[in-house]
């Protein structure tokens, strides 16, 4: 039987990959016309009615930053989804990342922020790693530092979003599934995903919310009820 925080890292894979066709819709009406009834993977829809992609804004500085790849022609235009060349059950490019994560993770049986940093710019600099057409301001800005050449470690930004999260899950059930990682105690695990989320969120908000994901992830694996 896989550890209890385990099973919630894979949790976290098929919520995304489930809710990916739907990511920022805002009309209720206009999601329950194009997805009536989502109770399995589906690819979205190349038409995305509440889609504010063309609002947003990403000139690579160089190729060190150069993250969208064939994607960026798609940015400015109306109604184009975010995740238009997902296919039914592929994750998105945050998860990707944490799948990624959890397997350095799990087989070296420790974190390390150079060799998940290495790792990071490696696949994000890959043509056709990822295949979303919108990548989040936290990528960007991450990418824009690191192209004008500072160091890895201070290339996050100040981002408050979501995304954050993403990837605390997996990191979560490495540390804790490794069997030698059996003795980590609570607050060396909690330690290391404040120090893994801050290499792309600098802020105060997304740490304390990365946190308590982390406390809950190990509470629960305690047996302690959500109740």
């Amino acid at each position: 039987m896989s550890h209890p925080v385990t099973a919630a890292y894979h949790g976290s894979l098929i919520a995304d990959a489930l809710a990916m066709p739907v990511h920022w819709y805002y009309n209720r009406e206009a999601l329950d016309l194009d997805y009536p009834d989502l109770g399995q993977f589906c690819s979205p829809l190349k038409f995305h009615p509440d889609s504010i992609l063309w609002r947003s804004e990403y000139d690579a500085p160089n190729e060190k930053g150069d993250i969208l790849h064939d994607q960026a022609v798609f940015w400015g235009q109306r109604n184009i989804h975010y995740h238009q060349n997902l296919t039914a059950g592929e994750n998105t490019a945050n998860f990707k990342l944490a799948r990624i994560l959890y397997e350095q993770v799990n087989t070296a049986g420790r974190y390390c922020e150079t060799a998940w940093l290495d790792l990071y710019i490696k696949k994000m600099l890959t043509p056709g790693w990822h295949h979303d057409t919108y990548l989040e301001e936290y990528h960007r800005g991450f990418f824009t530092r690191y192209a004008q050449g500072k160091d890895t470690r201070k290339c996050g930004i100040k981002d408050e979003h979501i995304g954050g999260l993403a990837t605390v899950p997996a990191l979560v059930a490495a540390l804790m599934g490794s069997e030698q990682n059996q003795k980590l105690d609570r607050e060396k695990i909690r330690q290391t995903v404040k120090t893994h989320v801050t290499l792309t969120h600098r802020h105060g908000n997304v740490l304390r919310a990365a946190d308590c994901l982390t406390r809950l992830l190990i509470d629960l694996s305690d047996g302690i009820p959500l109740r």
